[in-house]
């Protein structure tokens, strides 16, 4: 678990069962669905996830690609923390689990009000999310690539 959510978790001025709580998931449970809006994150404790995308194909077929699979002490959610937009992907329980589900307005209020602390959790976001866009980028490049070799057998 980030360091940063746990001190935030651990805090007097952050309240269980009201800024978050622990939910058990099952199999097969969606948690996430692509472009609903809603702020709040979530804490793996145990299980695992998968985020999917709708991905078009063509215009009458769609599939689920599997983007990343997540597990114990993983974070997923805090996007939507920064501002109302729709969820970019869904999450589907791979086997069932325990979360923490944190209310993303509270979690955004009290970050507000606790500057150095919210600048914690801010920065290791955007060290997660830094390398996430790495590995991106590298993938992206190899299905390019791909595309020119295939292109080029032509």
């Amino acid at each position: 678990m980030l360091a940063g959510i746990q001190t935030i978790l651990d805090h007097p001025d952050f309240p269980r069962r009201t800024a978050w709580w622990r939910e058990d998931f099952g199999a097969g449970q969606a948690i996430i669905e692509e472009g609903d809006i809603t702020r709040d994150l979530y804490v793996i404790e145990s299980g695992a996830v998968r985020i999917n995308k709708d991905v078009e194909v063509t215009a009458d077929r769609h599939v689920q690609s599997g983007l990343l699979e997540l597990g114990a002490g993983e974070i997923f959610g805090e996007l939507n923390l920064f501002g109302m937009t729709t969820r970019s992907a869904s999450v589907v329980a791979l086997t069932k689990g325990v979360m923490i589900h944190i209310d993303g307005n509270m979690l955004s209020e009290f970050m507000d009000r606790h500057i150095e602390l919210g600048y914690a959790l801010l920065k290791e976001f955007f060290i997660r999310h830094a390398t996430a866009l790495g590995l991106s980028n590298d993938r992206y490049s190899d299905l390019y690539a791909r595309q020119l070799r295939q292109e080029d057998e032509r």
